[in-house]
């Protein structure tokens, strides 16, 4: 089998993947809002996410501490959750956990009162997959070594060295692995959720079974030696990587599923091959191995930073992104490796290989430490790239709506709309409509707004606002603590004789 056949098989099993949108779903809006305070109880909860999504689970915590479980439904990207009888009144906390199109789980809790506000019940919080992000850098890591270290022990003709047979046999229990992560990412539990086949099943229909499933049949074709097989690994591993994950499932699929399939490609022969190159250091023909290598390496290197950089940028799209967010950081740190990489590369070419070919006493040695080197650095590469897991990317994040937190305060003559923009704890900017008795637009002189918790000690917070051209006046950025509502005076000048001092009870969205 030959590179063009190769290249062919691969585009005719991604032409066969499903390539629905598949992306990181996240929450949009709900029907009743977060923080909303109702008459009466509901009969159900809408959550309405970016994406169709499929229900996971659904549990209800009252405000007496009772916890129920709650029938769920999927219809489109609406999470449709029935709410039990009876519900009392008070705050209640719906915990909810959906499954996205990529394969990753998503969960949150949505807090809504019945007549009144009470103290928001607790809900599990929502684990970090910590787990599930380890299991898939150990099978990265396998996969890459041991399938891309095959690849140029055909290529170059040599036997492999034996770790690379060592990270082979590592292939099938770190699918496993990966399996029993994601059948404990998708329940929301721990490793005891691993004894009911039920959890398994969900993993099993999730894109991380072909994933793993993939990659089992690529190390085993790796392990056979032959040439063809090994090529035909190389294009399924490369695969695995194309089959589920944020980068490869973002839209437009049809482009970005090949761009993952050549970066992983690109990544696989040239990581795979850095242990090979280590042991052929010490063959006689070490320099005219090290020359076809870096004529192979070139067009490898080129794929793997054109595709790199595009994916990157459809992940992040604004270059606020890379400091501004959790992936953004990983990405950067990723970023930062892969440029000592390429500069110990062209060092390799450059440099190192010359001095190889003429024979210079101190290239060997010198060689054998750069290679080193950059091995170590290609498997912190990849265990960043794991890191991806943990963390939604930006531009799932983009098209979030803004949340805010409303208050009514009413006067004798005057009254005051309140917006606070997250409305959650942390920074927040504030806006203020103020309206005269009948409810008319009202142009003060000046508004002063007040936020104090006495119960916890907490005093007051002044903020002053000033009047926009739209009539309505701004305060902020203001950090408001977590904990329970907070008391908000709005002191409202409306001449140099009157004033209004109105005041009420603010609840932050959790």
């Amino acid at each position: 089998m030959s590179l063009r056949h190769v290249i062919l098989l691969a585009t005719f099993l991604l032409v066969l993947m499903p390539l629905q949108a598949l992306a990181h779903a996240q929450l949009r809006g709900a029907e009743p809002g977060s923080g909303a305070i109702l008459d009466a109880a509901p009969t159900e909860v809408i959550l309405t996410f970016n994406e169709p999504i499929a229900p996971l689970q659904a549990r209800l915590f009252g405000p007496d501490g009772r916890v129920q479980d709650a029938e769920a439904r999927a219809q489109g990207p609406d999470l449709i959750i029935t709410l039990p009888d009876g519900l009392a009144q008070g705050t209640h906390a719906l915990s909810w956990r959906v499954v996205s199109d990529d394969g990753h789980p998503v969960g949150g809790t949505h807090v809504f009162s019945i007549g009144f506000e009470t103290g928001a019940p607790q809900a599990a919080p929502e684990p970090v997959p910590w787990f599930a992000a380890l299991a898939r850098g150990a099978l990265t890591l396998a996969l890459v070594l041991g399938v891309g270290g095959m690849v140029w022990a055909a290529l170059s003709h040599r036997p492999a060295p034996r770790p690379i047979s060592w990270a082979l046999w590592a292939v099938p229990p770190a699918a496993l692995a990966l399996m029993a992560a994601q059948a404990m990412d998708l329940t929301g539990a721990g490793a005891q959720t691993l004894a009911d086949p039920a959890a398994w099943g969900l993993a099993l229909t999730s894109p991380f079974a072909l994933t793993a499933g993939l990659a089992v049949i690529a190390a085993a074709l790796a392990a056979t030696g032959r040439k063809p097989p090994v090529l035909a690994a190389w294009a399924l591993a490369a695969l695995s990587f194309a089959a589920a994950g944020h980068a490869a499932r973002a839209e437009p699929v049809l482009l970005m599923a090949p761009l993952m399939f050549g970066h992983a490609a690109a990544l696989i022969f040239w990581a795979g091959a850095l242990p090979g190159l280590l042991a052929m250091l010490r063959a006689p023909d070490a320099a005219a191995q090290m020359a076809r290598f870096s004529r192979l390496a070139v067009p490898m290197v080129a794929v793997l930073v054109l595709t790199g950089a595009a994916l990157a940028w459809r992940q992040v799209e604004t270059p606020a992104a890379l400091l501004g967010t959790a992936y953004g950081w990983v990405l950067t740190a990723k970023l930062a490796l892969v440029a000592l990489v390429l500069a110990l590369a062209a060092r390799h070419r450059l440099v190192l290989t010359p001095q190889l070919a003429q024979g210079a006493p101190t290239a060997r040695p010198a060689f054998a430490r750069s290679l080193r080197l950059e091995l170590v650095l290609m498997v912190a590469i990849l265990a960043l790239t794991a890191g991806f897991r943990v963390t939604p990317p930006p531009r799932a994040l983009a098209d979030l709506p803004e949340t805010r937190a409303e208050l009514h305060l009413h006067g004798r003559q005057a009254m005051a709309d309140i917006t606070l923009i997250p409305g959650r704890p942390g920074p927040n900017q504030v806006e203020i409509l103020p309206l005269d008795a009948d409810f008319r637009p009202l142009t003060p002189l000046e508004i002063t707004l007040f936020f104090s918790r006495p119960a916890e000690g907490l005093e007051g917070i002044e903020l002053r606002a000033e009047r926009g051209a739209d009539g309505i006046w701004r305060a902020g950025p203001v950090h408001l603590p977590p904990g329970g509502p907070l008391d908000v005076v709005a002191d409202i000048l409306i001449t140099d004789f009157r004033k209004e001092m109105i005041g009420g009870e603010m609840a932050l969205l959790p």
